[in-house]
């Protein structure tokens, strides 16, 4: 986030200022007390006085870098003269006629300038500056040609040059013309702003633009009543709607403070929202809303076609300085990650524009993160599904090579000693006989338990008859009775029935070895992509899957297909051991 630097003689400066403001306020409506200024004028004074120096004392420690609070305090200090003009010391009077002079330039300025603190465009300056020469020409003129003792008052003006009194009169119309053509001025520029203006650059204009054009309204309309010797009333309402006016001023910069805090506590909730890795679409959304602009984009960048890109993967055309739009980029490392199109409004406030770039920069790299790990995992569970479908295919072809190799040399071997034994004949050695007969049923016995490991290894049941009959032959050759409930007959992938398979031996051989159980229930169930394995038993329960062992194995040969696996075995009450195998579409029908 963009930190603002001050320096040691603006923060000095600005103690100063804080320390001098209150004293010098308070000796200006002293001044009009004792001069008898009425007291409705002393309370204006002290309130719109006070009210530009402790606004523009705030704006400038909370924006330092930003003139518009130093251009404020300016305003009011030199607002501060004003009531000199009241007083019988004619060289004070001719400060105090400056002093508001410069303050009226000052608050152009200022209005021209927000929210930036600075003139924009070269227009505003030739007419800031041609404003301050008029205008200090033409009070300057009509105060050199004013004769307090033709008004009644006993003092001479030592800067009465203009002694023609029809010649005084007219410097003080010209003076008086002046300000209405420069407030006709201020007056079209404001609606041309308004009217060029996007939503979020009139929200941020309008708390300043609203009491400024007041008014700009209410001094002209007291301008021309007293060309035309208007009404006092009327003149005295228009001269205190300028007041009024005047005084909202700085409270609308205050308006403006207030709505950027408000602002950048919305980042929070920004954070939090883009914490949910929102899509493209929604992530524009959330941005918008948190700056207030609806008309902004972010575009992303591509290497491919070393461009930025929209959400749809458009190239994206940034836009040129003065098109009136505004670009924040975000990088990583020297890489450009994104960019976000916005009203340049927001511009004036660096840091709200870096904090939502901080808080999609965090987004961005969350989805990266993310995007990372989960091709990470992806890489990881294919890893884990080829170690499975290998160890399958090693289990097939040991199966195999048993069957056709080992098996086969026995069943020879057998037929080999029964062939041996009948051609030993009944007048043969008894002994021999004996041994012929043992080494039969030695061989029998090899080839049957060789049988039940091949079986174990990978059963040909399964591959033939599918997984009904493979769990029906497991339960047969339990130990324990089982009942078998097959909710379908349908054919699934080789890698499906497999785990399906293996889950049911795995627990049935848990039963006969640990549970301690006189009966136990294998139930299969298949809803629309999702084969359900249930294995129960009564026995003494507590079997606890984490300790590793078979119970860890087809946990992990399930996750390898994105199944799961659930244990309910409290102490005493039994194992139940729930499988979840997703299918997508079954391989075939049965039959």
């Amino acid at each position: 986030m963009a930190k603002t630097v001050t320096s040691t003689s603006d923060r000095k400066l600005r103690r100063l200022t804080m320390v001098a403001a209150p004293v010098l306020l308070l000796g200006s409506l002293a001044y009009l007390t004792v001069n008898e200024a009425p007291a409705l004028r002393v309370a204006i004074n002290g309130i719109v006085c006070g009210a530009f120096l402790a606004t523009g004392l705030l704006a400038w420690a909370r924006r330092p870098a930003n003139r518009t609070g130093r251009v404020m305090v300016a305003t009011g200090l030199f607002l501060l003269l004003d009531p000199l003009q009241a007083g019988a010391v004619p060289a004070l009077a001719l400060v105090g006629l400056i002093g508001t002079t410069v303050s009226d330039i000052l608050l152009g300025y200022l209005i021209l300038a927000f929210p930036w603190g600075s003139l924009r465009s070269n227009v505003d300056r030739v007419f800031v500056a041609a404003s301050a020469v008029a205008m200090l020409s033409a009070n300057l003129a009509a105060f050199s040609g004013f004769d307090p003792r033709a008004v009644g008052r006993d003092y001479d003006n030592p800067f009465l040059l203009i002694r023609d009194p029809g010649l005084a009169q007219a410097a003080v119309t010209a003076s008086r013309l002046t300000s209405i053509v420069v407030l006709i001025g201020f007056l079209t520029i404001f609606a041309i702003r308004w009217a060029r203006a996007s939503g979020p650059a009139r929200r941020t204009y309008s708390p300043v633009l609203l009491p400024s054009t007041v008014l700009v309204i209410a001094i002209m309309v007291n301008t021309i009543l007293s060309l035309f010797d208007g009404p006092d009333g009327l003149r005295l309402a228009a001269g205190i709607t300028q007041a009024l006016a005047r005084a909202f001023i700085p409270v609308g910069f205050l308006v403006g403070l207030l709505r950027t805090r408000m602002a950048r506590s919305a980042i929070a909730d920004l954070v939090v929202e883009l914490g949910e890795t929102p899509a493209p679409a929604r992530l524009r959304e959330a941005l918008a809303n948190a700056l207030g602009d609806p008309s902004l984009t972010v575009a992303y960048w591509s290497p491919a076609v070393d461009s930025y890109v929209g959400v749809d993967g458009a190239p994206t055309e940034l836009p040129l300085e003065g098109s009136g739009r505004a670009v924040t980029f975000l990088e990583r490392d020297g890489q450009p990650i994104a960019a976000i199109l916005h009203d340049p409004v927001l511009l004036e406030d660096p840091g709200l524009v870096a904090s939502v770039a901080s808080a999609m920069r965090l987004s961005v790299e969350n989805e990266r993160l993310q995007a990372e790990v989960e091709a990470q995992l992806g890489e990881v569970r294919e890893s884990r599904a080829r170690i499975v479908a290998a160890g399958d295919m090693e289990r097939k072809r040991v199966e195999r090579d048993l069957h056709d190799g080992a098996q086969q040399r026995l069943v020879s071997l057998t037929l080999a000693l029964r062939l041996a034994k009948l051609k030993l004949g009944d007048d043969g050695d008894p002994e021999v006989r004996l041994s012929l007969d043992h080494a039969s049923d030695e061989a029998r016995s090899a080839l049957a338990e060789l049988r039940e490991l091949a079986r174990g290894i990978h059963p040909q049941i399964l591959t033939e008859a599918g997984l009904g009959p493979a769990i029906e032959s497991l339960a047969d050759r339990s130990s324990v009775e089982v009942a078998v409930e097959l909710g379908t007959d349908r054919r699934f992938t080789p890698a499906v029935e497999a785990a399906a398979y293996f889950v049911v031996s795995e627990a049935l051989a848990n039963v006969a070895k640990y549970a301690g159980a006189s009966r136990a229930l294998v139930r299969t169930e298949w809803l629309v992509d999702e084969l359900t394995i249930e294995i129960a038993d009564d026995g003494i329960g507590g079997a606890e899957p984490g300790s590793g062992g078979g119970l860890r194995g087809l946990e992990d040969r399930l996750s390898a297909i994105d199944g799961r696996l659930e244990i309910v075995s409290p102490t005493g009450g039994g194992t139940r051991i729930l499988a979840y195998i997703p299918t997508g579409t079954p391989a075939t029908m049965p039959g």
